[in-house]
């Protein structure tokens, strides 16, 4: 799609320039000729720069590609279950921690132990309250992303070979490398982190015991994640304005030429 679009950009400056030509107005002619030569090969350009972003997620462990938006809007959606799962389980892992003081703090003889475990898990339960709102809301960005990435590719794809809209499809493209690789980033270290992450349970005696020191581990293993998580969107959104300038210098190397 963004390859035919380009192309029918192309011929439409070249259609123009052929114009302009016959009616005898050559010094615009030969500027449409060049705006459809700079479209021809700013495709090739295009591609140059998916093939170095997918070694660039290769090198960052991500397994992606970026030359499908198929496949990147799938890892969107897989990104948003794999959120939604970790906001979750952040908010069970503190009601059980919340249900457990609650019962303890019912009779006189258990009340004071009730304090005690607020103690010993008021950093976990506050931290995991952080990570399932966080989580919660990546949840709903992610999903969102699934839906337009298809259309930041295409329209960034086929929008940037073209002089005149350049900077916008440069821009769109931008926004659609930057996040997936971020997305993918993300869902990964999450991922991982799911995996040793258990919710306490209410028919294991040993849960009840040791609550402090599950909540405590899903806390860690789930800000750790959060951290990375946000530390790559926040990467991606310095990467996405430097990639965009990137493409501009590209662009003003390529008219030097």
């Amino acid at each position: 799609m963004e390859a035919l679009t380009a192309a029918v950009g192309a011929g439409l400056y070249a259609a123009v320039g052929l114009l302009y030509w016959f009616l005898g107005r050559r010094s615009e002619s030969l500027r449409f000729f060049e705006d459809a030569a700079l479209s021809a090969a700013f495709v090739v350009v295009v591609h140059v720069i998916l093939g170095v972003s997918s070694q660039i997620a290769t090198l960052a462990g991500v397994q992606l590609n970026l030359w499908s938006s198929a496949d990147v809007s799938a890892c969107a959606r897989r990104a948003s279950e794999t959120f939604w799962e970790a906001s979750r389980k952040a908010v069970d892992t503190v009601l059980f921690v919340e249900a457990e003081r609650a019962l303890l703090a019912s009779t006189p003889v258990t009340s004071p132990l009730a304090s005690v475990l607020g103690g010993a898990t008021g950093w976990s339960t506050a931290e995991l309250g952080i990570v399932a709102i966080v989580y919660m809301h990546l949840s709903f960005a992610a999903e969102a992303f699934s839906i337009v990435s298809p259309y930041l590719f295409a329209f960034g794809a086929a929008l940037m070979p073209i002089p005149r809209l350049r900077r916008l499809g440069a821009s769109l493209l931008s926004i659609y490398l930057s996040t997936a690789i971020a997305m993918a980033y993300s869902l990964q270290v999450t991922s991982d982190a799911l995996r040793g992450v258990r919710v306490p349970s209410a028919s294991s005696p040993l849960d009840w015991v040791n609550v402090a020191g599950v909540a405590g581990e899903n806390a860690v293993l789930l800000g750790k994640a959060l951290t990375l998580t946000s530390l790559a969107f926040a990467l991606a959104t310095v990467g996405g304005v430097g990639l965009a300038s990137a493409f501009d210098s590209v662009f003003v190397g390529f008219v030097r030429v």
